[in-house]
């Protein structure tokens, strides 16, 4: 807490970060948004996936990050058992790691367990084909970033997201992704039946969610940041 009050600024990623720093530090804080290799994800291929993991004919969800409880991967087992129940050809893909045995005990009681498979890509290669072997990105975690959204949305992937996380701010819904209540994998699995019988919102999600990203506007942004606390802190002298 004595620390802080020797920072000039203070950046953040997101307006519920924002609220964090108020609450722990009484301090304002500003926004600057992260980006990522966007041609990375953009370009790659997913087909090699596919091909490895009997995917070719599936409809595949995917959701990318350590196996937490505040990453919700249990909202995305149960939204495969929703779909499951009235389509066939549906997997999920849980990439990252961290425990999996719980994940497997609800996937197996839920019926779908030969229908989840689980990854731990580290590459940054390999994680790009990963993201371009999806249908859909699905996202139900709370108190994060999120960068793994970004992510997905730099592969031109339709995304559904919580809205308890600090991505989630970027997106509008039925615009560049779909944002939806926390923990309400009914809602969620709605959304991804949408998606899976409309392909050119599927298209239109994907390739908005791409536009919107730029490793240019987020240079400039915090540029001008430093620029700013710069010029305040000589005033100071």
């Amino acid at each position: 807490m004595h620390a802080v009050s020797y920072i000039d600024e203070i950046l953040v990623l997101s307006h519920i970060a924002q609220g964090y720093v108020r609450r722990a530090y009484k301090r304002s804080s500003k926004v600057v948004r992260s980006g990522t290799d966007i041609e990375l994800f953009h370009k790659a291929s997913g087909i090699s996936v596919r091909e490895k993991h009997s995917l070719v004919n599936d409809f595949v969800l995917l959701q990318v990050g350590n196996l937490e409880l505040n990453k919700r991967q249990v909202d995305s087992v149960k939204v495969l058992h929703y779909l499951s129940k009235n389509y066939d050809g549906i997997k999920l893909i849980l990439d990252g790691g961290g425990r999996r045995e719980e994940l497997m005990m609800l996937s197996e009681k839920l019926g779908v367990r030969d229908k989840v498979l689980f990854l731990h890509t580290n590459d940054d290669e390999e994680l790009a084909k990963v993201y371009a072997a999806c249908d859909v990105f699905v996202f139900p975690a709370q108190i994060t970033w999120g960068l793994a959204v970004i992510e997905a949305m730099a592969a031109a992937k339709p995304v559904i997201v919580s809205k308890k996380f600090g991505a989630s701010e970027i997106i509008q819904t039925n615009v560049n992704g779909i944002v939806v209540d926390h923990a309400k994998p009914e809602e969620i699995a709605k959304q991804v039946e949408l998606l899976m019988n409309n392909a050119k919102l599927r298209r239109k999600l994907g390739e908005n969610a791409y536009e919107y990203l730029s490793w240019e506007k987020y240079a400039k942004r915090m540029e001008t940041v430093l620029e700013q606390t710069i010029s305040v802190s000589r005033g100071k002298l």
